[in-house]
């Protein structure tokens, strides 16, 4: 679904066209990010992955003002800003950062423009305010959608008494420990020591993982033209214990490579460290100061290392992320732009779960909502403080094994779900999806209407 070799090019020489030269600029703009994407064994991708696990603060502006779906508590319309289990939705745009950093010479009373453009996708959350314009907005994702962004009148400084939003939320903390300017929003006086916004989009990642019983085999996607080569690579497995093991993999300039899959480590520690340490190495490298790279890895701890599940972690070329995401800014700037992809691969505890999921007998489905029978139960429903198996903790109540086994599945459990049962052909597989997606899921009425 990438777009032709013309229209990249052309979005590149845009992108090129309004960049300043490093040497007329006074100002210094950092940006990290993350592009997710999920795909079954044969490399399909999988659609429907705008799900949040993470929410960001409710101060965060949306492209309309909606509930938060989370993988918590019950069920909302809405994730990640657009509509919940979105069939279009095959790429995550995940928390771009901007930090600014004026140089000498810079004036702070100076005010400027930044803009964003996702080619292919929606921009639906961020902060400081920003006027927004999204084709298609909740309805079609498209490749032809343009979702674009543009905060007006920014200011920068440097004044440490500036009052910031308060949050708990360690994905929104995280962020902040870096030795960049306050950016404050002219309009609204709203102040962060960064610009933020995500999105969800219409495409697939460069790179197609395809994955047997005991190796992985990557390759370019055959209509890339962004990419010469595979870029380097991070095979990750994280253990339902918690357990972290990975193997790097450099593929020099092939477009294919064949690797065995790190199952299995010496100890959890010594490979999460020396993990962490790669990747750090490997966002410095690429432009990111220390306290940003950490901020990055300290930010996605959750989703990155400590949620189980197999993926893979490639750092993007710049000229990709130029042409998927065009940024602007109307003052001369040095941009530094360090993206990860990531792709989350069906992982063997997926697989028994879904196995387990099957075996099960139909009775063991029959869990009416905790919250339609208890007072409390209802008030963390509204909350939204704990998911579905942990409101029967709460009560002192046995989790249902099959809620067990569903919650098992991962944040993109739904997605997975759907994934399924639209592959198979098979009736009696195909009823048990549905039973499952029904009793837990939040995706069935728009799956079974058509």
């Amino acid at each position: 679904m990438n777009g032709t070799l013309a229209t990249a090019m052309l979005t590149v020489l845009a992108v090129s066209a309004v960049q300043p030269s490093a040497n007329a600029a006074s100002l210094v703009i950092h940006e990290w990010g993350t592009f997710t994407s999920f795909q079954d064994n044969q490399g399909l991708t999988i659609s429907g992955i705008n799900v949040d696990d993470e929410p960001v603060p409710k101060f965060v502006h949306r492209l309309s003002d909606v509930p938060i779906f989370t993988t918590r508590s019950s069920p909302a319309a809405w994730s990640q800003g657009a509509p919940r289990c979105h069939s279009d939705v095959t790429l995550r745009l995940e928390t771009p950062v901007l930090y600014f950093y004026p140089q000498d010479g810079f004036p702070l009373d100076r005010s400027f423009d930044v803009r964003a453009t996702f080619a292919g996708g929606w921009l639906t959350e961020f902060f400081p305010w920003a006027a927004a314009d999204n084709s298609g907005f909740p309805r079609a994702l498209e490749q032809s959608t343009r979702g674009s962004l543009r905060w007006k009148g920014l200011r920068l400084s440097r004044n440490p008494e500036i009052r910031l939003p308060e949050t708990t939320e360690r994905v929104w903390l995280a962020p902040r420990n870096v030795n960049s300017a306050v950016v404050i929003d002219g309009d609204k006086a709203e102040a962060e020591k960064y610009l933020f916004y995500r999105g969800v989009g219409h495409l697939d990642a460069p790179i197609v993982v395809r994955k047997e019983a005991a190796s992985l085999t990557v390759s370019l996607r055959d209509e890339e033209r962004l990419l010469d080569a595979l870029p380097r690579m991070w095979v990750v497995h994280v253990s339902a214990d918690g357990g972290v093991a990975y193997r790097s993999i450099h593929p020099g300039k092939q477009r294919r490579v064949t690797a065995a899959l790190p199952i299995g480590s010496d100890t959890a520690s010594s490979q999460l460290v020396a993990l962490r340490r790669e990747l750090k190495a490997a966002l410095t490298a690429e432009g990111l100061y220390e306290d940003e790279a950490d901020a990055m890895l300290a930010t996605w701890q959750l989703s990155y290392f400590d949620s189980e599940g197999m993926r893979v972690f490639f750092v993007l070329p710049r000229a990709w992320t130029d042409a998927q995401l065009p940024l602007w800014t109307s003052v001369p700037a040095n941009i530094t732009r360090v993206m990860l992809g990531r792709v989350e691969l069906i992982s063997l505890h997926q697989q028994a779960a879904l196995r387990s999921l099957h075996e099960l007998p139909a009775a063991a489905f029959d869990v009416p909502p905790l919250y339609y029978e208890n007072q409390t139960v209802l008030q963390h429903v509204r909350a939204g403080t704990a998911s579905h198996a942990e409101l029967y903790r709460i009560v002192g109540r046995e989790v249902p094994d099959a809620l067990k086994l569903y919650e098992s599945l991962g944040r993109f459990r739904d997605a997975l779900l759907t994934h399924e049962w639209r592959a198979t052909s098979d009736v009696e597989r195909r009823a048990r999806l549905k039973l499952v997606i029904t009793r837990f899921g939040s995706c069935a009425p728009e799956l079974f209407s058509h």
